[in-house]
């Protein structure tokens, strides 16, 4: 790291100090990794496990080599959604340069690899230092962005060391993941000095992340790119949704969407509860996590219900009781077709999970007590009448209740909703102002 970013000469002593433990634990801890590493890129033919240590496919590099590349990197689905939002305004201020996305999940490189503008997704480097000095020198980007809080490193470190513009966008550092930075601050106050730009979300991000060591003059309040992540779909859309997922006509819907451990269960109790008064009503399951199916599956199977993953839905298998979501990157447009829709990861300690997805559909929303990732976001929407939180199952089961019997309630929910996400545009524009500020293309 240099010491041009005026830090006294202990305190650079004390971070180069921290680097070197941090890469000697990632040393020892890649001792370990290396064999398992080789036995995946093997059975996979190297196709996506060689990635995490810097081979590329050779068209790639060949690819990236023609002209000038701005490198974003997300962890997962959610990340890759906002960064998308970013990538389609700077396709427009940036025509000539080419955009690859970099993810920490399999999921998330998947939905990247699909989207319309980005010329090449890949899975991240592992954070080794010299695995992230391949990545960059094969990649050779101009400029990096980086989403959230992927706060790698070895990574950031050696982008910055080539001179390459690093911004942070639609930064947070939640309540959980500062009370873990807080006692390596001494570390991360090197980590953060990486970055030409920290675009934050709110004031409380700011202050935290000034409190973890980040200069004051870096940082900006942007917003929420995420209020800005959907248009409200048309109509015919979900009618679309309808008939490719055999929804019986005029059927009610029960949406859950990526709940975890124990909410599921939950979610079949209220599900029966609520088939009493509507026996049409159908579930729509959406694990957060694909890996969490088969065991999904078995309790959908002890529970006695009937039920069919949406990837076998044909004329012939549709649809009776419960469809469980076996695909990456659909959720966000399935709640289109919702009647009622619960948001998990709010009755576990997850913290909670993307509800302005929901919103933007015109819908209303319900989640749980643990929105700690979102809370500035889910006390706004509760206060506009735009969702509802419960601390209950009973609570979770009498409002579905009362979002399904009552059709005006909903649409008020929903407009709402609608008013709730064009009350907070600009965090595109905001975030745009400071990457034009630091690269002129």
């Amino acid at each position: 790291m240099r010491r041009g970013d005026d830090l006294p000469h202990g305190r650079a002593t004390l971070i180069e100090l921290s680097y070197l433990f941090y890469n000697f634990v990632l040393i020892i801890l890649s001792f370990f990794a290396i064999p398992f590493s080789l036995l995946k890129i093997l059975i996979s033919k190297g196709s996506l496990h060689g990635e995490r240590w810097g081979f590329y496919p050779p068209g790639l590099v060949k690819k990236k080599r023609k002209g000038l590349t701005i490198w974003f990197h997300a962890a997962s689905v959610g990340e890759v959604r906002v960064a998308l939002s970013l990538l389609a305004v700077m396709k427009r201020a940036y025509p000539h340069h080419g955009f690859m996305i970099s993810t920490t999940t399999p999921q998330g490189r998947a939905i990247a690899s699909q989207a319309q503008g980005v010329d090449a997704a890949l899975l991240a480097p592992l954070d080794l230092s010299w695995v992230v000095r391949r990545a960059v020198k094969l990649i050779k980007p101009c400029l990096f962005l980086v989403a959230e809080t992927e706060l790698w490193p070895n990574l950031l470190r050696e982008v910055k060391r080539k001179g390459i513009p690093v911004i942070l966008f639609n930064g947070r550092i939640s309540r959980k993941s500062y009370r873990f930075y807080l006692p390596l601050r001494f570390f991360f106050r090197g980590v953060l000095k990486n970055f030409d730009a920290l675009c934050l979300k709110s004031s409380a991000d700011r202050e935290r992340m000034i409190s973890l060591g980040a200069s004051p003059n870096a940082i900006h309040v942007t917003g929420d790119i995420k209020f800005h992540q959907i248009a409200p779909p048309a109509e015919t859309e979900a009618k679309r949704l309808r008939r490719e997922l055999r929804l019986p006509q005029d059927a009610p819907v029960l949406i859950a969407g990526s709940t975890h451990e124990g909410e599921e269960e939950m979610i079949l109790q209220i599900f029966k509860a609520l088939k009493v008064d509507w026996p049409r009503l159908i579930l729509i399951l959406a694990p957060r996590h694909l890996q969490r199916i088969p065991r999904v599956e078995g309790l959908l199977g002890s529970q006695g219900v009937r039920w069919v993953k949406r990837t076998m839905i044909s004329d012939e298998r549709r649809p009776e009781e419960v469809i469980l979501l076996d695909t990456v990157g659909e959720l966000a447009a399935i709640y289109g077709v919702g009647t009622a829709i619960f948001v998990g990861g709010s009755f576990c300690r997850v913290g909670g999970h993307n509800i302005l997805e929901v919103l933007a559909h015109g819908k209303g929303v319900i989640f749980g007590p643990h929105m700690e990732n979102i809370s500035d976001v889910a006390q706004l929407v509760v206060e506009k009448g735009a969702g509802m939180q419960v601390r209950t199952p009973d609570e979770l089961r009498d409002g579905l209740r009362s979002i399904i019997v009552d059709a005006s309630f909903r649409e008020r929910m929903g407009e709402r909703g609608i008013a709730f996400l064009q009350e907070h545009q600009g965090a595109l524009e905001r975030t745009m102002r400071i990457v034009g500020e630091l690269y002129k293309g």
